[in-house]
């Protein structure tokens, strides 16, 4: 099968464009033909992915790209005017080209601002897409139901954003991430900027009792992480030998550390550009099923007035809870799922 994937696969990694690579090498995998096409402002340095310069840029590649593809798959965290309007362009050329329009939305803001698109062009760019596309594949029932209101035709699916786990080296010690194998928690911190809401919340916990069964992974959004790594070194006191630094563009390893993630830690973003980072953060808590791992349910805190202590006390209560599972059998339907939606 012939298929064009788009969406975020660029530096600073995190869920949504891990889950972009995780479906990109099983669809490679199983023999498909893939062109990719990087919509973040930040190139990709992974082999076979086009960057783009601009919209212009884009949309001349797509039209190069697009044609003779079965498939053209959009994926999007949908709330920013530029990103939709690529997303409608990816509509309009399947349909010239007679290829199937798949969208998946991973679910951060839509939830949230998903109603409050503008009637002069937003709503309108909405609407177009979900009546034209083939199937919308929503990652969280929330950003479903809101985006409900824009339904036009039976195309609507729910299924939860994935990453294919790596298998962890035999020898850990030769790993940072070996210092994470006997804790019982591991909590990650990812695309962390300072000053953010999310640096004060992560130096909020840092000043707390130690507890010697959490490990917490850092991985810095920024181009002089140094700076900032020794900063949050000053303050993490006994903490110190149960954290671990990952440079924001190691692929490998950031998902050697959501392999042992029990709880994520965020600052929004949408094709790898931060948003809201003073005042919200987004938790997610992810679902092991064999060698993957999902992300059914988030959650997105917005601060008001003094609110760091709180929020890091949500962070310390989610991290307490029991590590989601789902039985080994179920481990592949995602992907069967993906098959029957690309060849339904």
């Amino acid at each position: 099968m012939k298929i064009l994937l788009i969406g975020n696969f660029a530096p600073p990694y995190e869920e949504e464009s891990l889950h972009n690579f995780s479906l990109l090498n099983r669809l490679r995998q199983e023999k498909n033909d893939c062109l990719v096409i990087n919509v973040s402002e930040h190139p990709s340095k992974a082999e076979g992915i086009v960057n783009i310069r601009g919209h212009i840029d884009y949309v001349l590649k797509l039209i190069r790209f697009a044609r003779g593809r079965d498939v053209i798959h959009f994926m999007t965290k949908g709330y920013t005017r530029l990103g939709l309007l690529k997303l409608a362009f990816s509509v309009l050329f399947s349909k010239l080209f007679r290829s199937r329009a798949v969208i998946t939305f991973h679910s951060e803001l839509l939830s949230i601002i998903g109603l409050t698109r503008s009637p002069f062009g937003g709503q309108q760019t909405v609407n177009f897409a979900f009546s034209r596309a083939h199937r919308i594949i929503f990652t969280e029932r929330d950003t479903l139901e809101v985006a409900s209101v824009y339904k036009k035709k039976d195309n609507f699916t729910l299924m939860p954003s994935f990453i294919i786990l790596p298998e962890l080296p035999d020898k850990e010690e030769q790993s940072p991430i070996h210092k994470l194998r006997n804790k019982e928690k591991v909590l990650v911190f990812t695309n962390l900027l300072f000053p953010s809401f999310l640096f004060k919340v992560l130096d909020n916990l840092l000043s707390r009792p130690f507890d010697p069964d959490i490990g917490i992974v850092v991985s810095i959004a920024e181009k002089l992480p140094a700076k900032i790594q020794h900063v949050i070194e000053e303050a993490c006191g006994q903490w110190l030998e149960n954290l671990i630094f990952i440079e924001s563009d190691n692929l490998e390893m950031l998902s050697e550390a959501y392999a042992r993630a029990d709880l994520i830690v965020k600052t929004l973003s949408c094709d790898g550009k931060p948003f809201f980072p003073n005042f919200s953060v987004s938790l997610k808590k992810p679902v092991r099923s064999g060698n993957v791992l999902y992300f059914p349910n988030s959650h997105v805190l917005f601060k008001g007035g003094e609110t760091t202590r709180l929020t890091a006390e949500i962070v310390q209560h989610l991290l307490q809870e029991p590590s989601g599972t789902k039985g080994d059998s179920e481990s592949e339907d995602v992907f069967e799922r993906i098959k029957e939606i690309y060849g339904g």
